[in-house]
């Protein structure tokens, strides 16, 4: 197929997910969830987390492929972010200008890794099963630590705290090959390695991870 028609099969898929979820849900949780997939389709992912956030904010359980849109959409928002970041850290001494275009950076990454940080006590709570609380414990950890990467008050307690506890979940709920463990392990481990500077726990549960596949 060339990519016209693969648009196209996007594009039907798309609308079959939005009008197969309208007998079941609210009509504004249908539509919040419509136009996130169109805000994906355009790759405007501010667009794409303020929508998944207010279906959030319903405070349902989530569904596998809304956790995996909540995600992406704020996984791309805040990794925009701290790119930009990155591009800039070397120039701060160059201009007064710089070191404020460097804040105003790090105030939409505050902004942004808060808006996802807020939204899941409530979803943890409403989560029936272990996949899913180890899911947004990991989340709550993977902010925490972007948060802490320019040194925000306590947030590498916070990211340490919530990657402990998705990993006794993982470890009694979930089987060593699953998904969800495997990627909290390496972003447990990347954790340990790069913002505690502890590399011998980082090498001993990647170590126990592949033991345990």
């Amino acid at each position: 197929f060339g990519p016209g028609a693969e648009a196209s099969t996007r594009r039907s898929t798309l609308l079959r997910t939005a009008h197969s979820g309208r007998g079941r849900m609210s009509a504004s949780r249908s539509d919040l969830l419509f136009m996130a997939q169109i805000a994906e389709q355009a790759e405007r992912w501010d667009d794409m987390r303020e929508y998944m956030s207010r279906v959030a904010k319903v405070g349902q359980p989530l569904e596998v492929f809304e956790r995996s849109m909540l995600s992406q959409a704020f996984k791309e928002s805040a990794n925009a972010r701290r790119l930009a970041l990155r591009s800039v850290r070397g120039y701060v001494g160059a201009s007064p200008r710089v070191a404020e275009y460097q804040a105003k950076l790090q105030a939409e990454l505050a902004e942004c890794c808060q808006g996802v940080l807020d939204l899941l006590p409530v979803l943890i709570s409403v989560s029936t099963d272990v996949e899913g609380k180890v899911f947004y414990l990991k989340l709550t950890g993977d902010y925490c630590r972007y948060l802490a990467e320019f040194d925000s008050p306590g947030a590498v307690e916070k990211a340490k705290q919530a990657y402990e506890e998705a990993m006794s979940l993982a470890t009694t709920g979930l089987s060593g090959h699953h998904p969800g463990r495997l990627g909290l392990a390496l972003n447990f481990s990347v954790f340990q390695n790069e913002v505690l500077k502890d590399r011998q726990s980082a090498i001993a549960l990647a170590k126990l991870t592949l033991e345990q596949l």
